[in-house]
């Protein structure tokens, strides 16, 4: 088949969903099929990968949206695919893969995350968020289209469909995938030992590992605050680390730690690409969610055998439900997140987690994810 995969930005180095569409392009042209990559710009180290840049136009965001749409449509236009296979709402594609979730329920963890007295201004400048409210109409058009099928990365937007659109036939559940380690052991005990040479700590001191594309959605102060109450309760145990990696200026999260005397405890380290290495120094994930539609970092962990804690609002915590780590109600349940990271300190523990996750194997992996994408597009040819 000849395949066009639309996303707007195609970095694999920054993970997510550029990551995530790397992989699944780069699994299909092995297979065989013929993958176009249509992004306002990127790059992709894959021969077999065609790219095809559109370039950004616009000064305003919501402007950028609107052109890029329009030039991924005349595209398709111009050359036949017979799957066009989106990663943003794009009228007239064959396939809607709701990777961020749906635009209301991101506007509903906005106030979620707020406070009280925020939510009337944080309403009123949503209002004048010109990109947001296009997406959002690109996307009832496109949900409302029976011919698109939609395909949700986990339960928890599979249910968006439905709450908010009414939409419950023609949807998919497609969870993301993330490849096992094929690391030997020795070389990951050096990178643990390395690692935590560097951080001050021995090879038994637990380090906890956020990773986050998004501070603030992703509840980095909050984990902060859950931590330090955790490590003063310690009684004198005092070697342990939380790791943060991410894109984002770190200097108000560093004051946020430093207010909580844990600012030496707390680092804060660029993305690495691969993240393998800090996988291997880690002894348990913490992403504390106020919305992700099936964060890779817990998919990332759990293949590692890693335990994750995480909350409601996040659909990789579906996964977690056999015993593989904990679900906590919100960000702001302090006392459970400092429950959980009680709980996952101890070695025996995370020995039990890492068994349960071992039988995630044939549910993360990219072969099964791939198997369903090519249904969905046999689906779609039928239609």
């Amino acid at each position: 088949m000849k395949i066009a995969l639309i996303i707007e930005r195609m970095d694999p180095s920054r993970g997510g969903e550029a990551a995530a569409t790397a992989q699944v392009a780069g699994e299909l042209a092995r297979r065989g099929q013929e993958v176009t990559v249509l992004c306002q710009e990127g790059a992709l180290d894959n021969p077999a990968v065609t790219m095809h840049r559109l370039g950004r136009r616009g000064w305003l965001p919501s402007r950028r949206l609107g052109n890029f749409v329009a030039d991924a449509r005349a595209a398709i236009a111009a050359t036949h695919y017979d799957i066009v296979h989106a990663m943003l709402p794009v009228p007239g594609a064959n396939i809607y893969q709701l990777c961020r979730g749906t635009a209301p329920a991101r506007r509903e963890a906005d106030r979620r995350r707020s406070s009280l007295l925020a939510r009337p201004l944080l309403a009123a400048l949503g209002a004048f968020n010109g990109c947001r409210a296009a997406t959002a109409e690109l996307e009832r058009q496109v949900v409302a289209d029976a011919q698109t099928l939609c395909l949700a990365p986990s339960q928890v937007v599979a249910g968006e469909l439905g709450d908010y659109y009414g939409r419950r036939e023609g949807v998919t559940v497609v969870a993301g995938a993330a490849e096992a380690p094929n690391v030997e052991a020795e070389q990951r005990a050096d990178w643990r030992q390395r690692l935590r040479y560097g951080l001050g700590i021995g090879s038994g001191d637990v380090v906890f590992l956020t990773v986050a594309t998004d501070f603030a959605r992703e509840g980095v102060a909050p984990t902060i605050e859950a931590f330090a109450k955790w490590y003063y309760s310690r009684r004198g145990k005092r070697g342990a680390r939380l790791v943060i990696v991410g894109k984002e200026m770190p200097e108000g999260y560093q004051r946020h730690a430093s207010l909580r005397d844990v600012g030496p405890m707390v680092v804060f380290v660029p993305p690495v690409a691969p993240l393998r290495e800090w996988f291997a120094a880690a002894d348990a994930c913490v992403l504390l969610s106020w919305y992700n539609p099936c964060s890779r970092a817990v998919l990332e962990a759990a293949r590692w055998g890693l335990p994750s804690i995480t909350t409601r609002f996040d659909g990789a915590s579906e996964l977690l439900a056999p015993g593989g780590g904990i679900v906590v109600d919100s960000p702001r349940d302090t006392s459970a997140v400092v429950s959980a990271l009680s709980e996952l300190a101890d070695p025996a523990r995370r020995q039990q987690c890492a068994a349960a996750l071992a039988g995630l194997g044939d549910r993360l992996n990219l072969s099964r994810l791939v198997d369903q994408l090519l249904q969905a597009y046999a689906e779609c040819v039928k239609r």
